[in-house]
C-alpha cells in the first residue's frame, strides 16, 4: 500500500472512530440553597412555590410573600437540566413562574406571570 494511501486510510479511520465515539458529559449535581421572593405572583395571599425538573417535583411546595429569603434544602439539580419554579393555585391551574436552564452555579431570576424570585444554586 503506498505512502499516500496509507495516510487518506488512516485519515478516514480516524474520522469514523470519532463519527460513532460517544460523547460523555460529565454533568455535576448542584443544589438549591436559597430563594428570595422580591415580588409574588398571588394577589389574594402568599405564593405556594414548588420547583420541578423534567416533570418531576424536586421541591414541595413552600409557602412565600414579598421579602421572603428562606434557605433551602436538599433539593439537587443536575447541571444542564432545566428547573421549573410553578405557583400552586387550587383548585384553578397552577402558574408557570419560569424556566431556567442551570448552567452551574449562580442566581436564576424567575420573573413569568408578574412574580420575580432569586434561587441561588451551588
Amino acid at each position: 500500500m503506498s505512502t499516500a494511501r496509507r495516510i487518506f486510510a488512516a485519515a478516514a479511520l480516524g474520522v469514523s472512530t470519532l463519527a460513532v465515539a460517544p460523547l460523555t458529559a460529565n454533568a455535576q449535581t448542584l443544589h438549591v440553597t436559597h430563594i428570595t421572593c422580591h415580588e409574588q405572583e398571588d394577589n389574594t395571599g402568599a405564593d405556594d412555590i414548588y420547583l420541578q425538573v423534567d416533570g418531576g417535583t424536586v421541591m414541595e411546595s413552600i409557602q412565600f410573600v414579598k421579602g421572603d429569603s428562606k434557605d433551602i434544602a436538599n433539593v439537587t439539580v443536575e447541571q444542564g437540566k432545566v428547573l421549573v419554579m410553578r405557583e400552586g393555585d387550587f383548585p384553578d391551574d397552577d402558574d408557570n413562574l419560569g424556566q431556567r436552564q442551570i448552567t452551574g452555579p449562580g442566581n436564576y431570576e424567575f420573573t413569568d406571570d408578574g412574580a420575580h424570585y432569586t434561587v441561588t444554586v451551588g
